[in-house]
């Protein structure tokens, strides 16, 4: 069997939303002042209640489905993809393989864990579930190893892009509006995001989201160093509404931080990938030279390193 060394990275998402009035009736511990944790003492009973609560809206219903399908494809349930943790998160862990004899030949892997805070109430953690959910259902898979990989992209993608931010946001003020009384409903922050028929708003989400206050000037000069500026019109100096609990920051500037991490990590595992590279034998068919050379300009041009083989 060959030997495969993998280098690991993970990448996360914090929910953003949460409300403070409970309303759903609910049964015997789930009342006001307790946790969803406080239903049973097995974490997989009250994962299996807060599911069916959450399938009690047709929204719910679906992501779920959808969810239950997407842990099918890679064999297992959604009892396996959702657990209990200290903080609301979706966790997707890419792994690279390769052969130390091959190092040019690498295989991607990538896997994801949706994980709901323990300490939360009942309707903030049905909420959470909903929009973790939808990081796991939609959000694209990319590749931080590919060259196409850059900041504006990503942070685009972060926000706005399929499973990003916004449509994590925009299921769970669906849901909201599906299992929640008017009265809770006026203490989100889904009421900003409504059109002038009550319906909400994919534009006015994605304005909301890139309202970064007093991180303004400092955000959108690391942007202009960057040269993608102009990429990010809806950002502004206004009222902070979204706060990535993650960094404590809003989303874009986390999102920035975020890529900075994400590509440290990669060339740190790109560097051992080439020390592996630079120990086998200098001679070899003209295939594999010729892919060495390539990952040579390629981990050069990304990480700022002279190197050569």
């Amino acid at each position: 069997m060959k030997k495969f060394l993998a280098s690991i990275f993970i990448l996360t998402s914090f929910s953003a939303f949460s409300v403070e009035e409970k309303t759903i009736h609910v049964e015997g511990s789930m009342s006001a002042g307790r946790t969803w944790m406080d239903y049973t003492s097995s974490k997989e009973l009250n994962l299996k209640k807060l599911l069916e609560l959450l399938s009690r809206s047709a929204t719910g219903e679906k992501i779920i489905k959808e969810a239950q399908y997407k842990a099918a494809r890679t064999g297992l349930l959604i009892e396996d993809v959702v657990k209990v943790g200290e903080s609301s998160l979706t966790d997707t862990t890419l792994v690279r393989k390769f052969s130390p004899h091959s190092p040019e030949h690498v295989i991607y892997e990538s896997r994801s864990v949706v994980y709901i805070s323990k300490n939360l109430a009942w309707d903030d953690a049905l909420l959470d579930l909903a929009h973790e959910l939808t990081h796991y259902v939609y959000r694209e898979g990319f590749n931080p190893y590919s060259e196409s990989f850059n900041a504006k992209d990503f942070i685009k993608s972060t926000i706005e892009g399929s499973g990003g931010e916004v449509q994590a946001f925009l299921t769970e003020c669906r849901v909201l509006k599906e299992l929640f009384s008017r009265r809770v409903q006026s203490r989100s922050n889904c009421q900003k995001i409504e059109d002038s028929s009550g319906q909400l708003s994919y534009s006015k989400a994605v304005e909301l989201f890139y309202h970064v206050g007093s991180y303004f000037d400092g955000f959108h000069g690391q942007l202009k160093k960057r040269d993608i500026a102009s990429s990010f019109s809806d950002l502004k100096p206004e009222k902070i509404n979204f706060i990535s609990s993650a960094y404590g920051v809003p989303y874009p500037v986390a999102a920035l931080m975020e890529y900075d991490l994400v590509v440290n990590k990669v060339c740190e595992n790109d560097k051992k990938r080439l020390a592996y590279m630079q120990q086998g034998p200098r001679r070899g068919p003209a295939s594999t030279a010729s892919g060495q050379a390539k990952f040579v300009e390629s981990y050069s041009a990304r990480c700022g390193v002279k190197s050569s083989l």
